[in-house]
């Protein structure tokens, strides 16, 4: 009978050898493609997070203003809401002013007769038929000819004529009698 001991014999201590490691091409180029790819994560993560931080401070800057052009936009619709107010008021006054009539149109041609920076008071205006006279005072009796000159120019009056100065201490009275073109209407 053969007796085997497969149990290890526990006075003999053996030294396990470890492999040493050892350095081959392949390994440095696996270890430099590893390096390099490591690198270029490292890089692009470095650059995708550049460009996120650029895209968000974009993002910010762009609201921003899209807040600024959406309040323009509000002050604008308010503008031309202004705008259309005034331009139908303005288109009601041409209208009325474009139908004037009678004595409107007369006091109207008499008041843009009046030369400018002069000292010219009217005191009444009458109207019998189709005879105006216009009567006032000014203190400098030279506008009273630039006073008939664009009453005649006016293009309403068939005649102008000066009916009476006379020269005070103050001031000077005129009256002026203007025939009208356009027959009298009811008043």
């Amino acid at each position: 009978m053969i007796k085997v001991n497969l149990l290890k014999d526990q006075t003999a201590q053996v030294r396990k050898s470890f492999a040493k490691p050892t350095v081959t091409p392949t390994g440095l180029i696996f270890l430099a493609i590893f390096v390099l790819f490591a690198a270029a994560m490292g890089t692009w993560t470095v650059y995708i997070k550049h460009q996120v931080r650029a895209g968000i401070e974009r993002r910010t800057e762009l609201r921003a203003q899209e807040a600024r052009l959406q309040a323009l936009k509000k002050e604008v619709v308010k503008y031309e809401k202004l705008k259309q107010l005034r331009q139908s008021r303005i288109d009601v006054i041409e209208n009325l002013k474009e139908n004037q009539k009678g004595p409107v149109l007369l006091l109207n041609t008499v008041i843009q007769s009046i030369p400018r920076d002069s000292m010219l008071w009217l005191t009444s205006l009458t109207q019998k038929s189709n005879v105006i006279k216009i009567a006032g005072l000014t203190q400098d009796p030279e506008v009273i000819p630039d006073l008939m000159i664009n009453l005649n120019a006016s293009g309403i009056f068939q005649s102008v004529d000066l009916e009476m100065i006379e020269r005070q201490k103050e001031a000077t009275k005129f009256s002026i009698i203007c025939t009208s073109i356009m027959k009298p209407q009811a008043e």
